[in-house]
């Protein structure tokens, strides 16, 4: 898929990472969403960035919406049984719902204050219901 489509609105910069996805375990590239840099998988789209981003990208990206927000799929457990390992230091990430508006479930590792993101979660945490 051309970065173009991303779901997500990354911009890619054309760097490589030592560190691996940890879906596909190809190299993570740098990319940027809202001008923060963020670590990306060319083939599944996942991102991987810092806690601080995250929060900053999703307040920014919710303070943008326009229209009415997107109804909620239902939570999948499912979501909630994947065992990941955090590309920074390589062990189990955290998979639970994010704690703000919607239904998305997120991996995060609270060693490194780090978070993977699958492909098109951005776009729905933005256009989730709740306040900004």
């Amino acid at each position: 898929m051309p970065m173009e489509a991303s779901a997500d609105g990354l911009q890619p910069l054309g760097q490589q990472s030592e560190r691996r996805c940890p879906v596909c375990a190809l190299f993570l590239s740098a990319g940027t969403l809202e001008r923060q840099r963020v670590w990306y998988c060319q083939k599944c789209r996942g991102v991987f960035l810092s806690n601080d981003d995250f929060v900053f990208i999703v307040g920014r990206r919710r303070a943008r919406r326009t229209g009415p927000p997107a109804k909620p799929a239902p939570l999948n457990p499912e979501e909630l049984k994947r065992r990941i390992s955090c590309p920074a230091c390589s062990m189990e990430m955290d998979a639970h719902p994010y704690y703000g508006p919607g239904n998305t479930v997120i991996d995060s590792c609270e060693r490194c204050r780090m978070v993977w993101l699958d492909h098109g979660e951005v776009g729905a945490l933005a256009k989730a219901p709740g306040r900004v």
